[in-house]
């Protein structure tokens, strides 16, 4: 019983911040990331979403990844990730389908941070794959130009995991982009890269 009412008070905060959140669309909120800080040097997230648009589009994303890329990370504004910040990209992805964007981009939004872990299944669609990539490319060229390079234990923006996450998109999901285009002229990311690469074959 004490479970059930703490479970209780949780879904009425759930609910409250739901019902909140819905006075404003999620495409109302791109601006707002102009005031959420992604990284000092690189800029707000309305800038990185700016890059991985284009990132999208150099990939040959379709409208539906152009949309979804739009609304990536527009849930950082919305009151439930504020409370649960953990259900990132997932609200946004419930948002986006409440709201009538066509599943394609819901779907996309929801799975953009996938894959979590070596274990974890990449995004189900060609738009929500694309999406993906383009963001954890445009995280690991940002921080590598300015020197955020993992050292030892040290990954406070999730280098690794985002690399390892291109690569099991790049072949799980039968994508062909050279690492050129992906990585720019970066050596030490190519390498790292490339390291990511060798460890998902020989796990």
């Amino acid at each position: 019983r004490g479970n059930e009412r703490v479970l209780r008070a949780r879904f009425n905060d759930a609910r409250f911040f739901w019902e909140t959140d819905q006075k404003k669309k999620l495409a109302d909120r791109i601006q707002d990331l102009s005031h959420v800080t992604f990284q000092a040097k690189l800029g707000s997230y309305l800038e990185k979403t700016e890059r991985t648009i284009a990132l999208v589009k150099e990939l040959g994303g379709d409208a539906h990844a152009i949309r979804a890329a739009q609304l990536l990370k527009c849930d950082l504004s919305t009151e439930l990730v504020k409370e649960v910040t953990e259900l990132q990209g997932i609200i946004g992805g419930l948002y986006a389908r409440f709201q009538g964007e066509p599943e394609e981009v819901a779907v996309a939004v929801y799975d953009h941070y996938k894959p979590a872990a070596m274990e974890d299944s990449i995004p189900r669609t060609r738009a929500g794959q694309l999406v993906s990539l383009a963001d954890k490319i445009d995280t690991l060229r940002g921080c590598f130009a300015i020197g955020m390079i993992p050292t030892g234990s040290r990954d406070p923006f999730a280098l690794r995991r985002a690399a390892q996450g291109v690569v099991k998109i790049l072949v799980e999901g039968g994508l062909e982009f050279p690492i050129t285009k992906l990585l720019g002229d970066d050596a030490a990311l190519r390498e790292f890269l490339l390291d990511r690469v060798r460890y998902y074959f020989r796990d």
